[in-house]
């Protein structure tokens, strides 16, 4: 089935030295997940990762959990647990191929292939250690049967990728902010010299605008909103309750999901939401997540969950951590046959025309360059699709 994907366009107004004007589109076909009715549940569930090209594991969770929900299915801890295995390596995995490919071109590099071509089959080979039948994603669980040996080599893999990455051991690289301005200095990986040559420039704050960070759960309105979007205006520009009760466009990201960490912290005191302190996020959350990997792994346990087709009637809403955000699927079952599906994605509200993207760049200094400014932003927000941007004078 052909994947989904349009991309965004962001096209500036320029007054006077200051970005006077951001307009985004998206063409993402956000209504898309119709096609997935009138399939059933097992059907509709293998569809999803084959329909976009990133975070595909997510996906299949994500509908996975509605799917249950909506069924009244409860997996067990160690399929809830080799799940969050799936859902963190996945999140180190796209991290790490993002910084690879597209911050070498923000420093007007190439990026190096030796180092992205391995990432794609970390996961592959994970999942084949946990499910070796393939039924990682199977409503009420599959047969987890653990390869140790092969995770354990994937885990070497990985955190030998994650040092070129940084540059530097992992567990001592984000101590402190001491620690953090010496690797700026002194590193010579894509990550330190992009973000050092932004502190140079004087950006480390472009972008900062009032923080509206998505709740860990996601709105607690969620699921009605989506239940009374009939239309797909919800899922096309969704909006949330913000800390003063009114409705806000929220965004989700490395940053909203690491805010509590001293370092991050540390650096939204210095640089409120600038593009240091988000490039600093999704480094910390690589390392993070890396961690969390290494404890769970430990405690992963066989299941050998029923292979019973589930059937019934409901409806639920499936909330999962995708590398980029909080990705919601609801779905909707009559007579074990999917009757509608929805899916909001990070990138609706990361790049919603009134989010942290337009928040961000209206009123900012164009500098000499905006279009190359407000690609950092963008690269910094990461959306999961194509990005183009224009300066338009008669704007």
């Amino acid at each position: 089935m052909k994947r989904l994907e349009a991309g965004i366009d962001v096209t500036l107004r320029v007054d006077h030295g200051t970005i006077a004007g951001v307009r985004i589109h998206s063409t993402r076909l956000v209504q898309a997940p119709c096609l997935l009715a009138g399939r059933s549940p097992t059907q509709a569930i293998a569809i999803l990762p084959t329909l976009y090209a990133l975070c595909g594991t997510a996906q299949a969770l994500a509908g996975c959990s509605a799917m249950e929900t909506a069924l009244g299915l409860s997996p067990s801890p160690a399929q809830r647990m080799a799940r969050r295995v799936l859902l963190r390596l996945e999140t180190v995995t796209e991290h790490a191929q993002g910084i690879l490919r597209d911050w070498p071109a923000l420093l007007g590099e190439q990026p190096d292939p030796a180092w992205i071509k391995p990432l794609r089959p970390m996961l592959t080979t994970a999942k084949r250690a946990l499910y070796p039948g393939g039924d990682w994603a199977r409503p009420g669980g599959g047969m987890l049967a653990i390869d140790r040996g092969a995770l354990v080599e994937q885990m070497r893999l990985v955190t030998t990728m994650v040092v070129h990455l940084l540059d530097s051991s992992p567990e001592d690289w984000a101590e402190n902010l001491t620690t953090i301005l010496s690797w700026m200095r002194r590193g010579e990986g894509v990550a330190a010299r992009l973000i050092r040559r932004i502190d140079q420039a004087g950006l480390a704050g472009f972008g900062r605008a009032a923080p509206h960070l998505m709740p860990e759960a996601g709105p607690r309105d969620l699921d009605a909103r989506l239940a009374a979007d009939t239309t797909g205006a919800y899922v096309a520009r969704p909006d949330g309750t913000g800390p003063d009760g009114a409705y806000t466009v929220l965004e989700t990201n490395a940053l909203s999901r690491q805010i509590g960490q001293p370092l991050v912290a540390g650096l939204m005191a210095l640089h409120g939401t600038g593009l240091t302190t988000r490039f600093i996020a999704r480094l910390v959350e690589i390392t993070e997540a890396l961690r969390e990997l290494g404890d769970l792994v430990q405690d992963l346990c066989d299941d050998p969950a029923e292979a019973a087709e589930p059937s019934g009637s409901g409806s639920g809403l499936g909330v999962v951590d995708a590398a980029r955000g909080l990705l919601a699927h609801r779905v909707e079952i009559e007579e074990g046959m999917v009757s509608r599906y929805q899916i909001l994605a990070p990138t609706e509200w990361n790049f919603h025309p009134r989010g942290p993207l337009h928040a961000g760049l209206i009123g900012a200094e164009a500098g000499p360059d905006p279009e190359g400014r407000a690609r950092l932003l963008v690269a910094a927000l990461d959306p999961c699709v194509a990005c183009s941007i224009r300066v338009d004078p008669h704007a």
